[in-house]
């Protein structure tokens, strides 16, 4: 056991049990033993630097002429390090050449993968693009598509003479867009990096606001238009009673998936108890036919035209379109063409009854195939108006705010 007497003397004592004598005390003085390291650790405040311990600080850190002549010789060396040597800077060079021809890689690849695919020169081993791209190379199409895009990316935004995308994650985001609008999104993006750290992120915010730029005025414009269109509304009022009427209705659809797809962008719709209490019957014919355009989703509210109007439901054919439209449950890819009657109309010749399928491509939003040829064939003889007519048709009477 050590204690550390008054006189600055440690005094140390055999246990119990060291011989018959009495403990022995043995005084040794302080200087020679000092704290020990545990106790120095624990000892707080720690105690200030007195004068000689600081002369000894700057001495150790004050350098003397040899060692400031030293530190500037080490300095200069450093900076000599930093200048390549012949060997390193045709290494730089070809180092760089290969970050070049990486750019340009992806570019070759998604170019030598477009006409691989479009003139389909994997159909000797693979039976589609697909299997190819999976089996030879390891990709999914998905892939291989974004490379496809890519570099169409580069491509048009080779001829106005810009920084071009370095990496596929730069174009990607481009990819889909009208040429045009790619170079105004690129344009931007350089703009707001100067310094010339483009990320694929700073590419997706820019497209972002570009796109978001030409719907807004997009709108504006379809805006304008609708109500240009509204000042020609005018009564249903055929010259004279028709027999055989072709109608396609401005449906009013209570859901779009996007602001931009609202049929409103394009026409003036009208609410179904306005299409019903149009004066059908006082621009008709005692016996007479309509052809009644409808979208599967108007199906049940088509009956309901057919009975304000006087008329009785008899058969339909359908428009099956070359493109694949949107759905909630199905993607639309068709429209259906009702044929009801009033009265006591026949029906057409035999010679004059065509397949029930019409194949159309589908063009501006809302334009139908030409049934004109169809129902001319059926009824030659009998008047012919057509409600809410875009175009003027010889032989037919219109009514419509696009006449």
């Amino acid at each position: 056991m050590c204690t550390v007497t008054d006189t600055h003397e440690r005094e140390w004592q055999k246990p119990n049990g060291w011989g018959n004598r009495s403990s022995r005390i043995h005084r040794i003085p302080h200087k020679a033993v000092g704290p020990t390291a545990q106790e120095m650790a624990e000892s707080k405040p720690r105690r200030a630097l007195g004068k000689a311990d600081n002369e000894s600080v700057k001495k150790r850190i004050a350098p003397t002429g040899q060692q400031a002549r030293t530190a500037f010789d080490g300095g200069m060396s450093q900076l000599a390090q930093l200048e390549l040597s012949l060997s390193e800077k045709s290494l730089l060079k070809e180092c760089e050449e290969v970050i070049k021809r990486g750019i340009e890689v992806f570019v070759e690849t998604g170019t030598a993968l477009l006409t691989i695919r479009d003139q389909r020169l994997y159909r000797e081993t693979h039976k589609t693009f697909d299997e190819y791209c999976r089996e030879k190379w390891g990709w999914a199409r998905r892939y291989a598509d974004r490379l496809i895009g890519s570099a169409e990316v580069v491509k048009n935004l080779s001829p106005i003479g810009l920084t071009l995308p370095t990496t596929e994650t730069q174009a990607r985001p481009l990819v889909g867009l009208p040429p045009e609008t790619q170079r105004e999104v690129w344009q931007e993006v350089l703009a707001s990096a100067p310094d010339g750290r483009i990320t694929a992120q700073k590419v997706i915010e820019a497209a972002r606001h570009i796109q978001a730029q030409k719907t807004e005025e997009r709108r504006t414009e379809r805006t304008e238009k609708i109500i240009e269109i509204s000042k020609g509304n005018k009564a249903l009022n055929f010259p004279v009673p028709c027999s055989v009427v072709l109608c396609d209705p401005p449906w009013r659809y209570e859901h779009c998936e996007t602001e931009s797809r609202a049929i409103e962008n394009h026409y003036p719709t009208m609410h179904l108890s306005d299409i019903c209490a149009l004066p059908f019957g006082k621009n008709t014919t005692a016996d007479c036919v309509l052809f009644l355009w409808v979208t599967s989703p108007k199906l049940t509210e088509s009956y309901q035209i057919l009975e304000s109007w006087g008329l009785t439901y008899r058969t339909c054919a359908i428009w099956v379109k070359d493109k694949i439209g949107m759905g909630y449950y199905f993607r639309q890819q068709h429209e259906l063409l009702l044929i009801a009657t009033k009265g006591n109309i026949p029906a057409p010749a035999p010679s004059a009854r065509v397949s029930s399928i019409i194949k159309g491509k589908r063009t501006k939003h809302s334009a139908k195939p030409d049934v004109y040829g169809i129902i001319e064939k059926m009824y030659p003889k009998l008047s012919k108006g057509e409600m809410f007519q875009r175009t003027p048709r010889k032989g037919w009477h219109g009514w419509g705010n696009q006449v």
